[in-house]
């Protein structure tokens, strides 16, 4: 790109991990380069990208901007881009990583150059073995895909074996089968993208698995292994749950999908549903107990939800008639300490972030419980105009929520005497 800004996409690239940079964009040198490369910058590169090194490859990176200035507040016009482009948008920081080179004319470069360039930028990841470790992993993953589509053709083969199917035709057979087997009774237009994906995701695992130990990755193994310091903040613990417990819902999913998270939006059609009013319900996970100067807050802050926990079988043969939710509560930090426990009935997932906010309730750390007593039974064909999805939790969690719930339907009692 030549840095014209009717030529700069609308929307910044997100795949980003290398990009060479030409300070000259403009014709000019000095502030107003550096202030129109960085506007040219922010319409290439996203605030919130993932690690990139940005190779400033231009003659003029080395020259002082301004020659009557003291020595020591001289500055190069390489630095000057970079003090220009962090201080408009200082998001970048820690996220650009810069690295200087000439820029020889075609005719005049070593026949090493490439060689010096991965030089330059291994020297820059030298103190950098998080994003060296993060782009062998993303290697390693373009390898794996590359094996899972090498493996489907080889399927693919054998399904055009002995007819006048072509290779394409091959390939579509075979992705029709195994989303078919994925799907089951759930396959239709609309699911059928999402069952694709589960599972070659499964197929990719795999290869993944099958390319470990892998000696890029296997280099960071020591560090790895170490014990964070200093420790991270819990703001930090909650912002990973966030990420390995829960996600965004996927638009066109199975209404009702395993995990999804409800929000209770009419309090008549909760007492209607439970035979208990909504209040009865957040007293019953309050642990303070009923003269508890706390209770008021604690009925004002938390917020009432429904988890969906059927069996993913279910789900995917199409054979649930009915919906199983369990009832529960979004707890915000400040009132964590007055979530009942030591209590079978009540499960507790770890604090994470909540990043969907909502009208009433902010992007900020909580917790999740389920009150096992308050399960409900919702035929899938029927709109509930009551519930509206919120977020999904994963697989792990929603299973560990169904398997308490079972326990607790299984539990017996009996006569004996002592």
């Amino acid at each position: 790109m030549k840095g014209e800004l009717e030529s700069l996409p609308v929307t910044p690239f997100g795949r980003l991990r290398l990009l060479f940079l030409d300070l000259h964009l403009a014709g000019q040198l000095g502030k107003n380069a550096a202030s129109y490369t960085a506007n040219a910058f922010r319409r290439i590169v996203p605030t919130d990208t993932a690690p990139v090194v940005v190779v400033i490859w231009s003659k003029y990176a080395a020259e002082i901007v301004d020659t009557d200035l003291p020595q020591e507040d001289q500055e190069t016009e390489a630095a000057l881009f970079r003090r220009t482009l962090l201080g408009a948008e200082p998001a970048y920081e820690g996220r650009v990583i810069f690295v200087e080179m000439p820029k020889p004319m075609p005719d005049d470069r070593p026949d090493n150059w490439v060689d010096d360039l991965k030089q330059a930028i291994d020297n820059a990841l030298v103190d950098q073995p998080a994003i060296a470790a993060l782009w062998a992993w993303d290697a390693l993953v373009k390898e794996a895909t590359s094996q899972v589509t090498t493996s489907l053709t080889s399927a693919a083969q054998t399904a055009r074996a002995g007819t006048a199917l072509s290779l394409g035709d091959g390939l579509k057979t075979t992705l029709q089968k195994l989303t078919a087997a994925q799907g089951e009774a759930d396959l239709s237009a609309q699911t059928a993208p999402f069952h694709m994906t589960t599972v070659l995701s499964q197929l990719l695992i795999d290869q993944l698995e099958l390319a470990m130990p892998a000696a890029e990755l296997t280099d960071h193994g020591a560090w790895l292994a170490e014990a964070p310091n200093p420790a991270p903040s819990a703001a930090f613990r909650a912002k990973m749950n966030s990420i390995l417990l829960a996600s965004d819902l996927a638009p066109g999913t199975t209404p009702f999908g395993p995990g999804t998270v409800y929000r209770v939006t009419n309090d008549a059609a909760f007492l209607t549903a439970f035979g208990k009013d909504k209040q009865t319900f957040i007293d019953h996970c309050f642990g303070k107990g009923a003269a508890s100067p706390r209770l008021t807050a604690w009925r004002t802050d938390v917020r009432p939800i429904l988890v969906e926990i059927s069996p993913v079988c279910d789900v995917a043969q199409n054979k649930r008639i009915a919906a199983s939710l369990i009832s529960g509560l979004i707890v915000p930090e400040a009132q964590w300490d007055c979530i009942k426990t030591n209590v079978p009935s009540i499960t507790e997932l770890p604090p994470f972030k909540i990043r969907w906010p909502t009208a009433d309730f902010g992007e900020q750390d909580a917790k999740l419980i389920v009150a096992h007593f308050f399960r409900l039974s919702i035929p899938t064909a029927t709109p509930s105009q009551w519930l509206a999805p919120w977020f999904r939790l994963r697989e792990l969690p929603t299973t560990s929520i169904r398997n308490s719930n079972s326990a607790q339907f299984a539990r017996v009692g009996y006569v004996s005497v002592g």
